[in-house]
């Protein structure tokens, strides 16, 4: 009986290749890579199936001002259907060579978000697939980083979105969502009060991406995030 070949480890050889040498770094020993951007990371995510050997590629943008202990896919989504590994190694590691170009593609418009500009002019026309309340808190956060006024006018549509969180809302039976009810408590208690100082709402933003930074640095699997980058 013949060795099973490891397929993941043909994945991870194949973006290994290309994504290591353009300055992106492995999540631990997951097929998630990692480029670092300092306000935000770009995640290149080899999706296994639950019905399959293989893989999807995504690649997305996620910003590091929210406190949470997870990977979320801000903005950006699948880039590559389900390519199968049909038990040929050197046909499968060629196609993810080719996932693995294609990825750094668009890790490279991605990288584009650093100049803040750039990256308002995006999030203001499109959001990916992000809720309401996540899309507004991110025009806010973006805005904020660009000392752009226009943030106040995001605010009070997010206050509007997230009315209900405190039983504003006329559809009282509607339990509230964690994160809508974290936003409100955020905007309310923390972001209005520093909106029309755009420099210190600006080193507000900073100083939660600083500790997201820390946050991640002290998982194993991410140690090569710097706890402090410039941005």
């Amino acid at each position: 009986m013949g060795t099973e070949i490891n397929h993941n480890k043909i994945i991870n050889q194949a973006a290994r290749s290309v994504l290591k040498k353009n300055g992106l770094f492995q999540k631990g020993s997951s097929r998630t890579w990692i480029d670092d951007n300092g306000w935000f990371l770009i995640v290149v995510e080899f999706q296994p199936s639950n019905w399959d050997k293989g893989s999807y590629l995504n690649v997305s943008i996620h910003y590091l001002w929210r406190m949470q202990d997870y990977i979320s896919f801000d903005f950006g989504h699948r880039e590559n259907d389900f390519v199968a590994f049909s038990g040929d190694e050197e046909q499968f590691y060629a196609d993810m060579v080719r996932l693995a170009n294609k990825a750094l593609e668009k890790v490279t418009e991605y990288r584009r978000f650093r100049e803040i500009e750039y990256a308002k002019k995006q999030i203001l026309h499109r959001n990916g697939f992000a809720s309401a309340s996540h899309e507004l808190y991110n025009k806010i956060m973006i805005l904020g980083l660009a000392k752009d006024l226009r943030a106040k006018n995001y605010c009070t549509a997010l206050l509007k979105e997230t009315e209900y969180a405190e039983g504003g809302a006329d559809d009282t039976a509607a339990a509230p969502l964690a994160y809508d009810v974290e936003y409100r408590r955020e905007l309310v208690e923390e972001i209005l009060p520093l909106i029309d100082d755009p420099l210190a709402f600006e080193q507000y933003i900073k100083s939660k991406i600083r500790k997201q930074r820390e946050f991640w640095h002290a998982k194993a699997s991410m140690k090569k995030l710097s706890v402090d980058e410039a941005f």
